[in-house]
């Protein structure tokens, strides 16, 4: 019995984790810390080096240059000033990265594509978090092993190249185009996204833009005005998935309004009683390689967040990505250095809840 509760609460941490605004490890080298603390006070160890690193150039040790000499000391050896890479001092090479996808997998299906795609930076010591979602229909001129395509398909891809570390190929693609590395990976399948609000009673959604789709593949008739709507599972899958209004982009804020909202319930509602049927939604509806300590952490740290805490960002028009036409499809050409310039001030943004709102404060002026 001790051990079912365990699993239901690693589980239950990790649908906190995923739906609350966070989510194979490919952790970065820690930066480089010096003490002075062995050299005597009359002697100052010279300045670190700065070396400029692009981000999709990979960290190497170079020798320190003529301005940083190494100094001899008496009766020891020289101390050789240490090198600083530049890529090192950036934020989001401080914080714990996780990509979360959702995907549109279903059981009498073998083809899936990923409708969500997030990078969610957990800045430990800042006490901040920053998600940033990415539009699906990216255009990917290389992909190892494959045609280009649209970004969606990289992760169903990689599980046919390599069963069960799918996640491997799209993240390697993404940490050499954003410069950003990517520690885990959690997925999880929009019938268990269904399972788990439905087991939540439901998740209340503030709607500011009129919103009204039919979705023939899960037939889904949805018609929102705006105001406060508790949503079930059905409905819910429905608002995260509708394009009519605004597209990808918008569709894009939708996901992270709904992250905000699941957050919030999860917070403001004892979740206690539903346990029985979060385990039996999560159990084989998400794929992750978050540890179970590591889950406590980061779930425990994303529920004590405030909301300003939490920085939104989705890349998006005119800049970062450009419509376009690639082999038949309308996608999106991404401009991928400037991506990854714009992906490290995502902690300079105003807080998520504010950015996803309209006005003149928000991302959008006025209703798509």
């Amino acid at each position: 019995m001790k051990t079912q509760r365990i699993v239901l609460l690693h589980l239950v941490l990790l649908l906190a984790l995923a739906l609350a605004g966070c989510t194979r490890s490919r952790a970065a080298a820690p930066t480089q810390e010096v003490s002075g603390s062995a050299v005597s006070s009359a002697t100052a160890l010279p300045q670190p080096a700065l070396i400029p690193a692009t981000p999709t150039t990979a960290a190497v040790a170079v020798q320190p240059t003529a301005t940083a000499t190494p100094l001899a000391l008496e009766g020891a050896a020289s101390v050789a000033a240490p090198a600083v890479v530049l890529a090192d001092l950036l934020p989001l090479s401080r914080t714990v990265n996780i990509l979360l996808l959702g995907s549109d997998r279903r059981p009498y299906e073998g083809h899936w594509r990923t409708d969500v795609l997030m990078l969610i930076a957990l800045d430990m010591e800042g006490q901040q978090a920053g998600v940033i979602s990415l539009p699906r229909d990216i255009y990917m001129d290389e992909i190892p092993g494959h045609k280009p395509n649209k970004i969606n398909v990289i992760d169903f891809l990689g599980e046919q190249d390599d069963p069960g570390n799918g996640s491997d190929l799209l993240a390697s693609l993404l940490e050499e185009k954003t410069g950003v590395s990517i520690d885990y990976f959690l997925r999880f399948d929009f019938e268990g996204f269904k399972k788990v609000v439905d087991a939540l009673g439901g998740v209340e959604v503030t709607v500011e833009c009129r919103v009204y789709e039919y979705l023939p593949e899960e037939d889904i008739e949805l018609y929102l005005l705006p105001g406060t709507h508790r949503l079930a599972g059905k409905m819910a899958l429905g608002y995260v998935r509708a394009r009519n209004q605004g597209g990808d982009l918008e569709r894009a804020r939708r996901q992270q309004r709904m992250v905000w909202a699941v957050r919030n319930q999860l917070l403001s509602e004892n979740q206690l009683p539903n346990l029985p049927a979060l385990y039996a939604a999560l159990r084989d509806s998400v794929q992750t390689d978050i540890g179970f300590v590591d889950s406590i952490r980061f779930a425990r740290f994303a529920l004590n967040l405030a909301e300003d805490d939490i920085h939104g960002m989705v890349i998006s028009p005119p800049d970062l990505v450009k419509p376009a036409w690639r082999g038949g499809m309308s996608v999106w050409l991404a401009d991928w250095p400037l991506i990854a310039e714009r992906v490290q001030t995502v902690f300079d943004r105003p807080p998520l809840a504010q950015t996803n709102t309209v006005g003149a404060t928000g991302d959008r002026v006025q209703c798509p």
